[in-house]
């Protein structure tokens, strides 16, 4: 008990020195530029225009959504790299997660009202039976796919549900949302990316 007080009064003192250190160096500084006092085995320069200064495009960089293929609850295989040409909402979710049972009207929503976008739900680790049950009694029609290994949502480092991508055309990911979305949040998102 006592090293742990011990070791917290330590921190203290070494971020209060560490602050008045620095703002010793800032004012010493601060004095040079005035004064044009020459420290000790410094030069002084002479005062130069400012240069322009070029914009640097910051280089968009785009990464492919990594591909998978899942049965959805018919037992068919569905591809994501069979929606190009459409964008993609990817949702990751699951039947127990409240927050996803809030999202799934809006879902339908979104997928409803939109054509060239494709709402692809997919069920994290939950059997088939409970899946099927859960989208009947919601009427939802969109395409549902089960990772029953969880696979393609480690592989999309998904750490909570409900979890969503953006996927372009072209198959590029394009935006990320961690958390429910209400419809007007989702619609925002479609609305810029078209």
């Amino acid at each position: 008990m006592k090293t742990r007080y011990l070791a917290i009064i330590i921190a203290i003192m070494m971020f209060l020195v560490g602050c008045s250190t620095e703002n010793a160096l800032e004012v010493e500084e601060a004095d040079v530029e005035n004064t044009g006092v020459v420290l000790e085995g410094e030069e002084k320069l002479e005062e130069t225009p400012a240069l322009e200064e070029e914009a640097i495009e910051e280089e968009e960089v785009l990464h492919l959504a990594p591909d998978f293929t899942l049965l959805n609850l018919n037992d068919e295989e569905v591809s994501l790299s069979d929606y190009r040409g459409k964008y993609v909402l990817i949702n990751f979710w699951a039947t127990w997660c409240g927050f996803c049972d809030m999202e799934m009207p809006d879902l339908q929503k979104l997928d409803d009202e939109n054509d060239d976008w494709v709402v692809l739900a997919v069920d994290v680790l939950e059997d088939k039976s409970i899946v099927e049950d859960y989208i009947n009694q919601g009427g939802y029609d969109f395409e549902v796919v089960l990772d029953t290994e969880g696979e393609v949502a480690s592989t999309y480092l998904v750490s909570g549900f409900p979890t969503s991508y953006f996927v372009d055309p072209e198959g590029y990911l394009i935006w990320y949302y961690p958390g429910m979305m209400t419809y007007d949040q989702m619609n925002d998102i479609v609305d810029s990316l078209k």
